[in-house]
């Protein structure tokens, strides 16, 4: 078991210690036992314990996880907001889900939104590339050939106007990061958390910068993308980069990575009493949350709501109203 995930077991084991055992009430469905919803729902669950709600976490990926929610098999699931869109609306992967499953999906709430995967910039720290802007006249890792960010990244290139003007290569995450490292590629691409394998092997190798998009741009990105609503620059202190890097990758300020959250659902017909006491629990709990990694350092009431594409949940939706976030 990875150290952090000891951690988060420890915490969520001594809340149960101190509960007594019981059979588990609700299933917490994560993607798998190194993602960041995984390691929410660990600790997550030891807070929820503390109110009297027993809650097991399982792994199934995030469309199994919907799938299986719909089937009443699990309670509470990870989606990207736009994939939630499609799941409702039969498209993408959900293309051949039967009319009952959509009908189930459409019935789930929001609890909160989660930063999790971001589109990260990089490029050598030494070089003379410090903004977004910068990138115009040099070559540019974008991914794989036909995904997503690679796409995603020439629209990018075309709202700060320099679309024009960057050589984007379609090169996957490592290879990309070991021409940095080696002075034949100026800048890359890398999907990922905080902290990121590739980034944090490359940053041993040679000192990384990471460059951000201009905010201003934002409501441009928006709406040169399909579901651009969704689509966030999502900002990333400082502190969590030391954290997540050591002083090996810096930034000039916060860093800002684009991405689309991933949005906690609980079934409709979970009651807003237990979906209120589990919102509850999670957010006057948040500061022991964040100090579990750095990627859930970035949960905060701040972004909460931002770019989801369901509806908030009866329950967590009275719990923000008490605290005055609605």
């Amino acid at each position: 078991m990875s150290n952090r995930l000891l951690g988060l077991a420890l915490v969520a084991g001594l809340a149960m210690t101190a509960g007594g055992a019981s059979a588990a009430d609700l299933v917490f469905s994560g993607v798998s036992t190194t993602s960041d919803d995984y390691a929410l729902g660990v600790v997550w669950s030891g807070l929820a314990k503390q109110a009297g709600i027993d809650m097991t976490v399982v792994e199934n990926g995030s469309v199994a996880g919907l799938r299986k929610a719909a089937q009443g098999e699990v309670d509470l699931v990870g989606i990207g907001a736009p994939h939630y869109l499609d799941a409702i609306e039969g498209k993408g992967k959900f293309e051949k889900d039967p009319a009952e499953f959509r009908d189930a999906y459409k019935k789930m709430k929001v609890i909160l939104a989660l930063p999790t995967g971001m589109a990260q910039y990089v490029v050598a720290a030494d070089s003379e590339i410090r903004s977004f802007h910068d990138l115009a006249g040099h070559s540019v890792g974008i991914g794989r050939p036909g995904g997503n960010a690679g796409r995603v990244s020439k629209i990018l290139f075309d709202v700060h106007g320099i679309g024009d003007k960057v050589d984007g290569q379609y090169l996957e995450y490592e290879p990309a990061l070991g021409q940095i490292l080696s002075g034949t590629l100026d800048a890359a691409l890398v999907w990922g958390s905080i902290p990121t394998a590739a980034i944090d092997n490359a940053s041993r190798g040679r000192k990384l910068r990471f460059i951000s998009p201009d905010p201003a741009t934002l409501p441009a990105f928006r709406k040169a993308l399909t579901n651009g609503q969704y689509y966030v620059y999502q900002k990333v202190p400082e502190a969590s980069i030391e954290k997540a890097y050591g002083t090996r990758v810096v930034s000039d300020g916060p860093a800002l990575f684009w991405t689309f959250p991933y949005q906690i659902m609980v079934r409709g017909d979970l009651d807003d009493d237990t979906v209120y006491k589990l919102t509850k629990a999670l957010w006057e709990h948040i500061e022991l949350v964040n100090g579990q990694s750095a990627a859930l350092s970035l949960i905060s009431l701040d972004n909460a709501f931002e770019g989801i594409s369901g509806e908030l949940h009866p329950g967590a939706k009275r719990y923000y109203q008490e605290i005055g976030k609605l």
